[in-house]
């Protein structure tokens, strides 16, 4: 009866760990036919949110919604080139990042100091850079 109740948890165990190492292979490569937001969608929802946090005049809002909507654009261009299941590459990577700083720039420019200040503050929250997020403090620039 012992070696019964024995190989049952070792047999648990064993499941336990193959469930764990296979959700780590499958949390780092792109999801495969998962839906993605619309492009425009996700803009918008930007544009929501930094309407509502840096407080922006309509005139803002109007300049900066076209940064917006080609940044989203682009990467889900990039996103729809990685094959799915697979990760990304180190060039769709950087092209991304390369389109975000970019965006950021142009935004940044339609923005007052203060509201910039609190742009930057958005940018870090984002990335896990603000205080007391897992990667702690200030940006990685």
């Amino acid at each position: 009866m012992k070696q019964d109740t024995w190989l049952r948890a070792q047999t648990a165990v064993m499941a336990g760990l193959a469930l764990i190492c296979g959700a780590g292979v499958v949390l780092s490569q792109r999801p495969a036919g998962l839906p993605r937001m619309n492009p425009s969608k996700m803009a918008q929802r930007q544009l929501v949110e930094m309407k509502d946090r840096l407080k922006l005049s309509a005139a803002q809002e109007a300049e900066i919604r076209p940064y917006l909507d080609e940044l989203n654009k682009r990467m889900a261009e990039i996103w729809d080139k990685a094959a799915p299941g697979a990760p990304f590459t180190k060039e769709m990577m950087q092209a991304m990042h390369e389109d975000r700083e970019v965006t950021a720039r142009k935004i940044g420019e339609a923005l007052t100091v203060e509201q910039n200040a609190e742009y930057q503050k958005m940018k870090n929250e984002r990335r896990g850079l603000g205080p007391g997020s897992p990667r702690g403090g200030l940006s990685r620039q």
